[in-house]
């Protein structure tokens, strides 16, 4: 039998939105905005691993009730308006080698403004 490829989904969620204060956990159709992308990642037939990483303890509350795992929690240093999504994805990616002897084989990137995917 051919094992699985190990396929981390991850969902950056900081807490410090500028445009819509607290999008993140807004309700969006009759859920937070966080919840569609933690299903979409938890339906998928390909991501083994689903991973939230924030900033805020009130997403990461959220976050969880929806089924998503939080880990630990990303240094405010990695959300900041100008933080890009690479280095928020070294971090999560070194977090959870060094925490926990986790490396995937590929990531893939959920956006929580992408809300309708199928």
């Amino acid at each position: 039998m051919v094992k699985k490829p190990e396929i981390l989904g991850i969902i950056p969620a900081r807490g410090g939105s500028k445009g819509i204060p607290r999008k993140n956990i807004r309700d969006f159709v009759g859920y937070p905005l966080i919840a569609y992308s933690i299903a979409a990642g938890l339906q998928s037939e390909h991501i083994t691993r689903l991973i939230v990483t924030t900033d805020d303890a009130e997403i990461a509350e959220v976050a969880r009730l929806y089924g998503g795992e939080v880990p630990f929690m990303r240094p405010s240093a990695l959300a900041q308006d100008e933080t890009l999504d690479l280095p928020v994805f070294q971090h999560a990616l070194r977090w959870l080698s060094d925490n926990e002897g986790y490396k995937p084989e590929a990531v893939v990137h959920l956006r929580l403004t992408s809300p309708i995917r199928p």
